[in-house]
C-alpha cells in the first residue's frame, strides 16, 4: 500500500489590496499627526503686543541592556517684544547617567546648565543696539561657571511677517571659572541670527556667535544653538535642539574642545492667543 506524500507549499499568502491599504494607511496617519496636521507652529518673531509668550520643554530617554542609560532634560524659552524692543530670555539643563549592569558602577556621562538673555532695542527701523548676559555650567567640562557679559550693535538685515534674519558685532568680557583656574577675557562678538517659517506647522531658528580672544591672538569659542519646531497640536510641538560650543584654548587638564548636544523634547506652548 502506497503512502500519501503531502508537499508543503511554501508560497507566500497573497495578501488583499484592502489589508494592504490598511497597512500602509497607518504609518501615514501616524507622521500626519506627528506633522501637527490643522495646527500652526510657533511663531519665529512674535507679534509686538507686549506680552510673554514662550515654550517649556523637558525630554527623557531611558535604554537597558548590559548597561542602563538614564538622560533627562528641560528647557524654557521665551520672549517679550514690542514695536522698539525685545526681551529674549533661554534656559537648558541635561543630566544623564550610564550604569554597567554587569558591574554596578554608574557614572554621569553628562551634566549641563545653560541660561542667558539679551536685551534689543530699535535705534532705527533697520539697527538695533543690545545687551546680553550669558550663563553655563558643564561638570564633565570642569566648569564651575561661565558668564559672558556683552553689548553692541546689530542691524535688521531681512524681515517678512515673522521671519527674519539679523547680524550684528560687538564686544564681550568673558569670565570662566574652571576647578583648576579661573580666567577673565575680552572678546570681540561677531553674530547671526535667523527665524524661519518652514511650513503652516513647522518653524526653524538658529543662532551662531564667533567671539575672538583680544588678549590671545589666535584664540576663539563659537557658540551654534538651532531648534526645529513641529506642531502636534494648538499647545504641544516636537522639538529637535542642536547646539555646539567649541573653544580653541580649553584650559590644562580639560581635552575636548567642542562640546556638542543634541536634544529630542516635547514642548508646551505658553501666552499668546
Amino acid at each position: 500500500m502506497k503512502k500519501a506524500i503531502c508537499t508543503e507549499d511554501k508560497t507566500p499568502p497573497r495578501r488583499s489590496f484592502r489589508a494592504l491599504s490598511r497597512r500602509a494607511i497607518k504609518p501615514c496617519m501616524a507622521v500626519a499627526c506627528l506633522c501637527g496636521v490643522g495646527y500652526a507652529a510657533a511663531d519665529t518673531l512674535p507679534i509686538p503686543d507686549g506680552r510673554w509668550r514662550g515654550t517649556l520643554s523637558g525630554g527623557l530617554s531611558v535604554t537597558a541592556g548590559n548597561t542602563r542609560s538614564t538622560s533627562i532634560n528641560v528647557g524654557a524659552d521665551f520672549t517679550r517684544r514690542t514695536d522698539s524692543d525685545k526681551l529674549h530670555a533661554v534656559g537648558t539643563g541635561l543630566y544623564a547617567t550610564q550604569r554597567d549592569n554587569n558591574t554596578g558602577n554608574t557614572n554621569e556621562t553628562s551634566n549641563l546648565a545653560r541660561a542667558g538673555a539679551q536685551y534689543d532695542f530699535d535705534l532705527s527701523p533697520k539697527i538695533f543696539g543690545f545687551g546680553s548676559l550669558g550663563l553655563e555650567h558643564d561638570e564633565l567640562q570642569r566648569l564651575e561657571l561661565r558668564s559672558v557679559l556683552a553689548g553692541g550693535a546689530g542691524w535688521h538685515a531681512w524681515r517678512r511677517g515673522n521671519e527674519f534674519f539679523d547680524l550684528s558685532s560687538g564686544i564681550s568680557y568673558n569670565r570662566e571659572q574652571y576647578e583648576p583656574q579661573t580666567r577673565d577675557t575680552l572678546e570681540l562678538l561677531f553674530a547671526e541670527e535667523s527665524g524661519l517659517q518652514v511650513s503652516p506647522t513647522t518653524t526653524f531658528k538658529q543662532r551662531l556667535a564667533v567671539f575672538p580672544n583680544l588678549q590671545e591672538t589666535g584664540e576663539y569659542r563659537i557658540v551654534f544653538d538651532s531648534t526645529l519646531a513641529t506642531a502636534i497640536t494648538k499647545r504641544i510641538s516636537l522639538q529637535l535642539t542642536l547646539s555646539d560650543r567649541y573653544q580653541s584654548n580649553p584650559p590644562p587638564g580639560v581635552k575636548k574642545q567642542n562640546d556638542l548636544l543634541f536634544l529630542t523634547n516635547i514642548s508646551w506652548a505658553i501666552g499668546g492667543n
